[in-house]
């Protein structure tokens, strides 16, 4: 059952977050050991110290009754307090964009005077469903909470628009929300590492989409307890598929800590991208890239040269869709992974000033 109004505020996780923390020490104290025993002579910890977050959560509401939080971090006095809404990718929840205090792109934003707000939606743990409902995809997130949170924000800060930046399925919802919207509510926008073309799948990622295609669409695939397992498991190298410039300890900190499980029917709906080979609806009826043609939102789209999750050309057609002189194009060169942009140690050197510099240009129009 969905919160009434004047508890949302007070609907964060106090239990199973207090239940996390007490667990944490031992099972990092373990998960150390084991994979010190399985990586012996490695000269590096397993996992980064996880920092304390700066958040605090400020939850919407959704037209159909879900109400899930954002994070904000709210800005100083008599800074500017422009607002922006940072969304991370598939199968990290926010955190993973304030990973660390030295490479954090929501603290390096609020120094620069933002009103840094971070996205969740429906699929998070933390988001409270209405009674009966239990299955929902992609385009219920765009078609709901996407607007419900746009709206929550201008209303908070008194923004005419909000700026955005999304990191993989961040930019995707960023993508279906302009091709759906009749409102203009971005002031500008930034895609980090966001397919909207995909190959098809791989033999065995073929199979894991007829299993998941076979499961409850109210389940959800433990993804967080997967993820742990295998970055336990895997060697130091084994982290170039996602990472090329973050340290070992770092990366594994970020994918045991910042992994949430996915909902069955968000997996259906990915997997029938790859299928069709496009971002589309469930029903394969409404191409959303073809929504955004000739859109005149100011829109810098961000590629990684190595990025095996996201190649340029998966992320190009975005710009290629937009009106004349609306999207800008840039790719990092010389060796980035698809979480190198949002948390590698140069991103805080190469990355977020020119990201910040794109919303700064551009941030009167959120006024």
């Amino acid at each position: 059952m969905s919160l009434p109004p004047v508890k949302w505020d007070h609907a964060q996780p106090s239990r199973p977050t207090a239940l996390r923390r007490l667990k944490r020490p031992v099972t990092d104290l373990l998960m150390a050991m084991v994979w010190g025993a399985r990586n012996e002579g490695v000269l590096e910890r397993f996992q980064a110290p996880l920092q304390p977050s700066v958040l605090e959560p400020v939850f919407y509401q959704t037209a159909d009754g879900w109400a899930a939080p954002l994070w904000r971090y709210p800005p100083r006095p008599g800074s500017s307090g422009t607002p922006v809404i940072l969304a991370s990718t598939l199968g990290l929840h926010h955190s993973s964009l304030d990973v660390h205090p030295d490479r954090s792109l929501v603290r390096h934003l609020h120094r620069l005077g933002f009103d840094v707000f971070c996205f969740t939606h429906r699929g998070s743990e933390d988001a409270v469903q209405p009674h009966g409902v239990v299955t929902f995809d992609f385009d219920d997130i765009v078609g709901h909470d996407v607007p419900a949170a746009i709206a929550a924000v201008r209303n908070t800060t008194g923004a005419k628009r909000v700026a955005w930046i999304g990191h993989g399925f961040g930019g995707q919802l960023l993508v279906g929300h302009l091709a759906m919207s009749h409102q203009d509510d971005i002031a500008a926008a930034i895609t980090i590492c966001a397919p909207v073309v995909f190959p098809k799948l791989s033999t065995v990622a073929r199979r894991a989409a007829t299993v998941a295609s076979s499961l409850p669409e109210h389940w959800r695939l433990p993804v967080r307890t997967v993820q742990s397992i295998l970055t336990l498991a895997a060697h130091p190298s084994d982290l170039a598929r996602v990472s090329l410039r973050m340290e070992g300890p770092m990366a594994r900190c970020l994918l045991v800590n910042c992994s949430e499980d996915l909902a069955v029917g968000l997996v259906k709906q990915v997997a029938r991208w790859h299928e069709v080979g496009h971002l589309v609806d469930r029903s394969n009826r409404f191409d959303y890239l073809g929504g955004i043609e000739g859109n005149r939102t100011p829109l810098l789209c961000l590629a990684a040269e190595n990025d095996a999750v996201c190649p340029p050309a998966a992320t190009r057609p975005i710009v290629d869709a937009l009106a004349d002189g609306a999207g800008e194009w840039w790719t990092l060169e010389g060796g980035w992974g698809h979480l190198d942009p949002v948390a590698g140690a140069d991103a805080p050197r190469v990355v977020f000033p020119r990201l910040s510099k794109w919303l700064i240009g551009h941030r009167n129009r959120c006024w």
